[in-house]
């Protein structure tokens, strides 16, 4: 057991239809991000196809089987509304995911420490992006 280490998230994963879009949409987002594995597997007597999609730290697990889009937003449902990705460019992310043809979906509110845009991929999924602006883990994570 690694008592010194600071819990964090490893991963998220995410079932969808068709991963190639998923995968094309986090890209463009985070292009340094690349697939470091990928496989089949039987999934309760289907076939389905998942990638593991980051950097050495963290990733995005998709897996293929999914059916339709996941629910609204804003609805009131229960599951994963959002996934917050901290990228060092909020600004970059956005002109890179609007040149790939994902339009914004809409921003977060005014903060003095931190940026956030939010983005919707093809199967629904809502990904958040932030930009930290400062340099004091108060000042970020200040709730205004």
């Amino acid at each position: 057991m690694m008592d010194t280490v600071s819990a964090y998230v490893e991963h998220a994963n995410i079932c969808v239809e068709n991963p190639a879009d998923t995968i094309r949409f986090l890209r463009a987002a985070i292009p340094h991000w690349s697939i470091r594995g990928q496989g089949e597997m039987d999934w309760f007597g289907s076939k389905s196809r998942w990638f593991h999609l980051g950097d050495q730290h963290t990733y995005i697990a998709i897996q293929s089987g999914g059916a339709g889009k996941s629910g609204d937003w804003q609805g009131l449902w229960t599951g994963v509304k959002h996934i917050g990705i901290v990228v060092p460019d909020m600004l970059a992310v956005v002109n890179n995911l609007e040149a790939a043809g994902f339009p914004v979906d809409h921003y977060g509110g005014e903060h003095p420490f931190r940026k956030n845009v939010y983005f919707l991929e093809s199967h629904g999924i809502q990904f958040e992006f932030i930009e930290y602006t400062s340099a004091i883990n108060a000042e970020n994570n200040l709730y205004i």
